[in-house]
C-alpha cells in the first residue's frame, strides 16, 4: 500500500470513528463537529507519523533494483521461444488445411 493511501485510509477511519463516538455521546451540533474533527485530525496525524517513520527507517540498500540488461536478455529469449511456437502452430495449421483439402478431393471423386 502506498503511503498516501495509508494516510487517507486512517483519515477516513478516524472520520467514521469520530462520527460514531459523537453520535453515541449525543453532543450538540458544535460539540459534535468539534469532536468529529478532533478525532479525524488525530487519526490523520497518526497516519502521517507512521508513514514518516516508515520512510525514515526504510533501508534503501535492501531495495532490489532491476538489472535492465538481464531483463532484456530474458525477454529476448522468451520472444524467440514464442516465435518458435508460433511457427510450429502455423505449420500445424497448414498441415491440417492440407489434410482437409485432400479429404475434400477424395469425397468429390
Amino acid at each position: 500500500m502506498r503511503g498516501e493511501n495509508f494516510i487517507f485510509f486512517l483519515g477516513a477511519s478516524g472520520f467514521f470513528i469520530g462520527l460514531i463516538f459523537s453520535l453515541m455521546h449525543d453532543y450538540e451540533i458544535f460539540e459534535f463537529l468539534y469532536v468529529t474533527f478532533f478525532i479525524t485530525s488525530v487519526f490523520y496525524i497518526l497516519g502521517l507519523a507512521s508513514v514518516t517513520m516508515f520512510i525514515k527507517y526504510l533501508d534503501v540498500k535492501r531495495i532490489a533494483y532491476f538489472n535492465k540488461n538481464e531483463i532484456d536478455e530474458i525477454l529476448d529469449l522468451q520472444i524467440k521461444e514464442l516465435e518458435k511456437k508460433e511457427d510450429f502452430i502455423l505449420e500445424s495449421y497448414e498441415f491440417i488445411k492440407q489434410i482437409e483439402r485432400e479429404e475434400l478431393n477424395i469425397k468429390k471423386k
